[in-house]
């Protein structure tokens, strides 16, 4: 029933091109057995130098957009460069240059992140019940359990961490105490034996930090949300790369726009192994994500 229901939103969604649908599309590989337990978190944006690491492979490469992401996967947004991780329908990880971040823990109430260096900020509008979320660097550990915006900054010994929006958080050093950060409050945390660590009242928001609000804000205004069902990820895509049209005796069906004459689903992209959901099939389309 499970595959049943997603070969059936998958074509809703989109065998309605013109022309070519009889092309045949790239067959999977031999179907998966075990249940998924998480969405997994999805590459949805990359701008500029952005290379991707999964362990056992021999060098990090060019990422892909709409790449799921398992426990393991390292992210490096060079100079310039920016990504973005869906993690939930409205909660996103953004990395700016000079960022590397690693998905280091996915479980459906726990959802880990590192920030090796850089500047990394968490949008979360929401946050599913139960879900607690941690963000870990060289010298502490933070864990959200609430929505808002918070802000990681780390540069050698030293993390800056800032929460807005009603967010709040629990700072743990490496010397194992641990404190809560309040509202519109900036912690530093220096050094890793013995931390020397600073608070301040949050900075005024900088470009990058408009930038992340504005983008939030986009992409939650999707047309597409009113035709999806809650939760699915990449719904704002759909809007950009397609348009809704009613089908008599079926309903509302989004068809793409720009596909080349003979295309057909499945056609543009590869099957992969993920460690963590087994075969999974990436589209190189940039609405690839939800059908």
């Amino acid at each position: 029933m499970r595959t049943r229901l997603v070969l059936m939103f998958a074509l809703a969604l989109g065998l309605l091109p013109a022309g070519g649908i009889n092309a045949q599309p790239t067959a999977p590989p031999e179907a998966e057995t075990e249940e998924i337990r998480a969405t997994p978190a999805r590459l949805s944006f990359l701008d500029g130098q952005v290379s991707f690491f999964r362990p056992g492979a021999e060098d990090w490469v060019r990422a892909q957009i709409n790449t799921p992401l398992a426990p393991g996967d390292q992210l490096y947004s060079g100079s310039p460069g920016n990504l973005e991780i869906q993690i939930g329908s409205r909660a996103f990880v953004r990395a700016w240059a000079n960022t590397q971040i690693g998905l280091e823990n996915h479980e459906p109430d726990f959802l880990q992140f590192k920030v090796t260096v850089g500047h990394a900020a968490f949008d979360l509008r929401t946050i599913e019940p139960g879900l607690t979320l941690e963000v870990a660097t060289p010298n502490a550990a933070f864990t959200i359990d609430r929505p808002g915006y918070y802000r990681v900054d780390v540069v050698g010994e030293r993390t800056a961490f800032i929460a807005r929006r009603g967010g709040r958080a629990v700072a743990t050093p490496d010397d194992g105490t641990s404190f809560d950060i309040a509202p519109s409050e900036e912690v530093v945390i220096e050094g890793e034996d013995r931390p020397k660590i600073s608070s301040f009242s949050a900075p005024p928001l900088d470009n990058w930090d408009n930038w992340n609000y504005a983008r939030t804000d986009r992409l939650l205004e999707a047309e597409s949300a009113r035709y999806v069902p809650p939760g699915v990820y990449g719904v704002s895509d759909l809007d950009r790369h397609g348009r809704w049209r009613v089908v008599p005796d079926y309903g509302p069906v989004w068809v793409p726009g720009g596909v080349p004459a003979g295309w057909a689903p499945y056609s543009s992209g590869a099957w992969i192994h993920d460690p963590y959901y087994g075969w999974t099939w990436v589209d190189t389309a940039p609405w690839g994500w939800a059908p």
